[in-house]
Order: C-alpha cells, then sequence, then structure tokens
C-alpha cells in the first residue's frame, strides 16, 4: 500500500472514532519555474502553507525551482526527485504547459497526486492526464486587458509600442504579449520592434537601450512578466525616456515599488496568496474526503496608478513593497 493511501485510510478511521482528523505529516512537493519569497510563485508558497497551518495540518514543504525559468528539462527531472521522495502531493507551476505532461503523467502512474497552479486550462483529454485542480487564470486574458487599458488611456492608431517576449515558442509568453499584439495591430498600433529577453531582467534591460536607439518613437514596451518589465523601466530610466511608457505582467512587490514610483506605468496583478489559499483548501478537503472544485480562477486586475495599488491590492502584498511605509501612512490616513 502506497504512503498516501495509507494516509487516506488513517484519516478515514478518525473521523469514524472522531480522533483529530489530521495524525500524521502531509509531505508537499512543490515544483514552481523560479522561487523568490516575492514572485507570485513565493507568494503563493506563503499563502499555501498559512493556510494549510491554520487548519491544522502538519506540512512538510520541498520546494524545487529550476535554475533558469526557460529550463523545462530541469523541471521534468525535479518533478521525477519529488516522485522518488514519496510525498503526499506534488503542485507544479509549468514552465511549459504541455511539455510538462510527461511529469504529471509520471506521478500519476505513480498515484502521487497532482495541482496544476498559474494556468486555469484543463489539459485537453488526449494528454491522458489527471490533475486534482488548477488554480491560475488565462494567461491572455492579462494581455488582452492590458491592451485595451492602452487603447483607452494612451494609445491611439499610429502610434508605435515594443513587445518583450519570453523565449521564442514559449506558450506563456505568446498568450500574453501575443494576445496585446493582436488587439493592437487589430486597432492600427504599429509594432516597432518584438525581442525575445527570456524572461530575464537583465536581458531585458541590456536589449531596451538598443531597441529603443533604432526606434526612437516608440510610446510604449509591453514586457509579459515583471523581470523582464523591470529590466526594460530600468534601462529607459538610465537613458531619461521617461515619456515611454512600460508596461508589465505581474505586479509583484518590486514591480508595484516601479508603478508607485513612476517608472511603470502598469501591469496585471492576480493575487498568488489567494491561489494559495484554495490549493491548500483543495488539500485539506482531499486529505478528509470531501469534495473540490477542479478549477480555481483568480481575477486579473490592472494596477496603473497609486490609486489602483491603494485600492486592487491586498495588505499582504503591499507589506512587501520597500515603500510600504509610504503606503502604510496614506491607508492610515484613508483609514482602512
Amino acid at each position: 500500500m502506497s504512503r498516501f493511501a495509507k494516509l487516506t485510510l488513517a484519516l478515514f478511521a478518525a473521523v469514524l472514532i472522531g480522533a483529530p482528523a489530521l495524525a500524521q505529516t502531509v509531505r508537499i512537493g512543490y515544483a514552481p519555474p523560479v522561487y523568490d519569497t516575492l514572485d507570485y510563485f513565493g507568494q503563493f508558497a506563503a499563502g499555501f502553507q498559512e493556510e494549510l497551518t491554520a487548519r491544522g495540518v502538519d506540512v512538510e514543504f520541498i520546494a524545487r525551482a529550476s535554475t533558469a525559468e526557460a529550463n523545462v528539462q530541469q523541471q521534468l527531472d525535479i518533478v521525477e526527485d519529488l516522485i522518488v521522495l514519496g510525498v503526499d502531493y506534488i503542485i507544479v507551476g509549468p514552465i511549459d504547459y504541455f511539455a510538462i505532461v510527461p511529469a504529471l503523467q509520471a506521478a500519476n502512474e505513480a498515484g502521487v497526486p497532482i495541482f496544476v497552479i498559474n494556468h486555469l486550462a484543463v489539459h485537453p483529454e488526449e494528454s491522458n492526464v489527471d490533475v486534482l485542480a488548477y488554480s491560475g487564470y488565462f494567461h491572455e486574458v492579462g494581455g488582452e486587458v492590458t491592451a485595451n487599458w492602452a487603447l483607452e488611456n494612451l494609445l491611439q492608431a499610429g502610434d508605435e509600442v515594443g513587445l518583450m517576449y519570453a523565449e521564442p515558442g514559449n506558450q506563456i509568453s505568446e498568450a500574453r504579449v501575443g494576445s496585446a499584439r493582436d488587439i493592437w495591430t487589430a486597432a492600427g498600433i504599429e509594432i516597432a520592434f518584438e525581442h525575445y529577453a527570456y524572461w530575464e531582467q537583465a536581458r531585458a534591460f541590456d536589449a531596451t537601450e538598443r531597441l529603443v536607439l533604432a526606434h526612437p518613437n516608440v510610446k510604449a514596451i509591453y514586457a509579459g512578466n515583471s523581470a523582464m518589465a523591470m529590466g526594460t523601466a530600468t534601462a529607459l530610466a538610465g537613458m531619461g525616456r521617461s515619456d515611454i511608457a512600460v508596461f508589465g505582467y505581474g505586479a509583484v512587490a518590486p514591480e508595484l515599488d516601479m508603478i508607485w514610483e513612476g517608472l511603470i506605468k502598469g501591469a496585471i496583478f492576480r493575487d498568488s496568496q489567494s491561489s494559495g489559499r484554495y490549493i491548500a483548501e483543495a488539500v485539506y478537503n482531499d486529505l478528509n474526503g470531501l469534495p473540490i472544485e477542479k478549477q480555481y480562477p483568480l481575477d486579473m486586475l490592472m494596477v496603473a496608478s497609486r490609486e489602483d495599488i491603494l485600492t486592487k491590492v491586498p495588505v499582504d502584498a503591499l507589506r512587501l513593497m520597500e515603500n510600504w511605509p509610504e503606503v502604510e501612512a496614506e491607508l492610515a490616513r484613508r483609514g482602512n
């Protein structure tokens, strides 16, 4: 009998006799593409662990991330390692939605329940994978929100924009940035350049100066994640090009700081701590034989001003900002 089957049997017996439902440590394997306490996946982990602890679950949390956000093979190997370790559940934030399928299949074969985060779409039936639940959003929605906000507030037909993707062929990057590109081109916006910065801040920084020198009339640059947006904005600040608006995707704490300071025009915010709480609830329910949802969606909110930061972003996320003392004082002034 597998470790998970034994745990399930013990939990069932505990419920029957009225004993505490969770009698032993639950081992959670976590395989995000990157892991930093300030980023989406770090904040997911914080919300997840906090919620399970509040529900009385003793958790051993084993987090392992790739050394580079584009390293798909390393993420596959990490999931395999977590299976060998005999964890009770695995949570994956796929670098590549389809390339992760072999790892999900391996977990299914080993009898380890899987959760997928940072995605809301259920894998198609032909993928032959069984995922307990998904928590996240449709990446293209964030690009659509960004594109439409910019058309309503900043851009008009004939304006030039630049685009920053991850690596060629990355589905997430194409969904986020490509959806905005399609809306803008249909509205008469000209795409001055498209560049691949591999999700990395340093690559975006290095590329921005030469791209802007080659295309000095760009009015905005849209980068498909927080790191690339921050690299782009830092380079533009050094060039004295505050006239070029930067749009990001993620609104993690350092990115919120740059919005607060006027260096980034706006970014999509997704409440990753809420996603962590959703999956913690799903784990708790699964342990106790209760039903769980297949999909736990997150709202996609455009944060494009200090006012948006103060009114749209949860306080737990704001506390991570370097500008938190100023933010806190403003919240207090408003009676929040």
